[in-house]
């Protein structure tokens, strides 16, 4: 009798997985743990970790039951031609990921609020000039799931009022919330700093736009934590130069690494972070990716199981 189909196949053609295919390993002593392009018999491998998968790749696993994204981030999996309906779909998007978003939100915008760099340029000026800010600004978040609630937790720890939109409605009691087109540019009127951390959807794609824009406060301040393709640059750069928003921090762009001729890069309204504003730790991305593994080799669905008509 043929053995069960059980081989881990590692595919991140753009990151080197040793080090993540050994963790794996110790976790899961006696699973065959693979790392992509060295697929060996395809028709063994039941479970794959993936980040930019080449496509078409899937559908040459024929007895595949689950793919999981290494990352928060799913939209490289969803409609692709090679996933059939079949094979289920998840994500490793532990406490550290979301703490990490919150501690890079935070920083962001408390150092903006309180002007922390002002305070670098007096002490090259050997200036003793006190200051501090009138006021916490008013936060909205683009996004109230697990990295939202966390962020919001840490907001709201700091007496920094926090009002979250979602597409469904459903925020923490502690958040004011907001919802459909006009919720939206409510939203986007009433926040001295606007936040996203939305998945990217067919719904989601280009939200981020002029429009949008239009609606937020002078002077106010875009993160945009989600994807690059929420956002539409050209519009952006038009909004910078009429002060709605005046100044957008980015960690994600439509094309990575950003190229240097990007305007993004030379704006004098515009921080660029490498898309580091959480990363998987090698070591949680191990201890979730086997969790995931042996729930669906139990029959189970994935750790962060997506629905793919939601997208997320």
């Amino acid at each position: 009798m043929a053995a069960r189909p059980s081989a881990l196949l590692i595919v991140a053609p753009d990151r080197n997985p040793q080090d993540l295919a050994s963790r794996i390993g110790a976790r899961l002593p006696g699973v065959d743990v693979r790392v992509w392009p060295e697929v060996g018999e395809p028709s063994d491998i039941a479970f794959a970790l993936a980040w930019r998968a080449p496509e078409p790749l899937f559908d040459r696993l024929p007895n595949l039951r689950a793919v999981v994204s290494l990352g928060a981030g799913v939209d490289g999996l969803i409609d692709r031609n090679d996933l059939d309906g079949r094979v289920m779909i998840g994500r490793l998007s532990g406490a550290r990921l979301a703490a990490d978003m919150a501690a890079y939100l935070v920083a962001t915008v408390v150092s903006r609020w309180r002007k922390l760099n002002r305070f670098e340029e007096q002490q090259r000026r050997a200036e003793w000039r006190p200051w501090a800010p009138a006021r916490a600004p008013e936060v909205g978040l683009l996004g109230v799931g697990c990295m939202g609630r966390k962020a919001a937790e840490a907001f709201r720890a700091l007496d920094i009022p926090v009002h979250g939109w979602t597409r469904s409605g459903q925020v923490p009691d502690s958040v004011g919330s907001e919802r459909g087109r006009s919720g939206l540019e409510r939203l986007a009127s009433s926040c001295d700093v606007l936040i996203n951390l939305l998945p990217l959807t067919r719904a989601t794609r280009g939200l981020l736009d002029a429009n949008l824009f239009s609606s937020m406060r002078r002077d106010s301040l875009l993160v945009n934590v989600g994807r690059g393709e929420h956002l539409v640059e050209d519009d952006l750069m038009e909004a910078l130069n009429a002060g709605r928003p005046g100044h957008a921090v980015l960690d994600v762009f439509q094309h990575e690494p950003l190229p240097a001729d990007h305007p993004f890069w030379r704006h004098p309204r515009v921080t660029v972070t490498p898309h580091c504003a959480s990363l998987t730790s090698a070591e949680e991305a191990a201890t979730l990716a086997a969790e995931s593994y042996r729930r669906v080799m139990q029959g189970d669905p994935p750790l962060g199981q997506v629905d793919r008509e939601r997208g997320y």
